[in-house]
């Protein structure tokens, strides 16, 4: 009887091990889409003294879209690259603000600062048009107030491409506030577009 129910527990466990490995990851699969349209700093900052609600988000903020069965966005990470400038070297300051489905107070997911390297656009990935004169941040620092880490892929520099990446957990809306962007003073990016990508 032993013989038989350890012959019988090895089974189960191979069939548990089994259907372990051939266990399906299902990783959303999603293109790169526009967050912040290229355009100078930001001159208004979001005032969350009196404009921190979910009625008084800015109107450039931006919905991750949701599957077509309506039951969420197909991922959790949030994928944030920023590109710029008329020249590699010049300097932003970004901060990533997110909202709840339909209603709520603004949070702060992070801030920090990004500097361009010398890695071309070459093409916008939105609407696939030619960039003139336009790097990808390649040094982004982070600061995060999430409830889970936010994290840079570079904060050092590589003259690649650096992201921000963060588990939305649960938010719907985003928007990145740009300042320290103005390319006047030499040093500054200038105009700055911002892309996102989640999975």
């Amino acid at each position: 009887m032993k013989k038989r129910l350890t012959v019988i527990f090895i089974l189960v466990a191979c069939v548990l091990c089994l259907g372990a490995n051939f266990a399906q990851l299902d990783t959303s699969h999603r293109s790169i889409l526009l967050l912040r349209t290229e355009a100078d700093e930001d001159s208004d900052a979001l005032d969350l003294t009196t404009e921190g609600d979910f009625a008084n988000k800015p109107s450039s903020a931006v919905q991750l879209p949701v599957m077509d069965d309506g039951t969420g966005h197909g991922g959790n990470t949030v994928e944030i690259f920023f590109a710029g400038g008329s020249a590699a070297n010049k300097t932003f300051t970004y901060k990533v603000y997110g909202w709840r489905r339909t209603n709520g107070m603004a949070r702060m997911i992070a801030t920090g600062t990004g500097t361009l390297g010398t890695q071309a656009v070459v093409k916008y990935p939105d609407s696939g048009s030619t960039a003139t004169s336009k790097f990808w941040a390649d040094t982004l620092s982070v600061t995060g107030r999430w409830l889970k880490t936010v994290s840079s892929s570079d904060e050092t520099g590589n003259n690649e491409v650096a992201t921000l990446q963060f588990d939305f957990c649960g938010y719907e809306w985003l928007w990145v506030e740009i300042t320290d962007a103005d390319g006047s003073t030499g040093d500054e990016a200038g105009d700055v577009s911002v892309y996102y990508s989640f999975f």
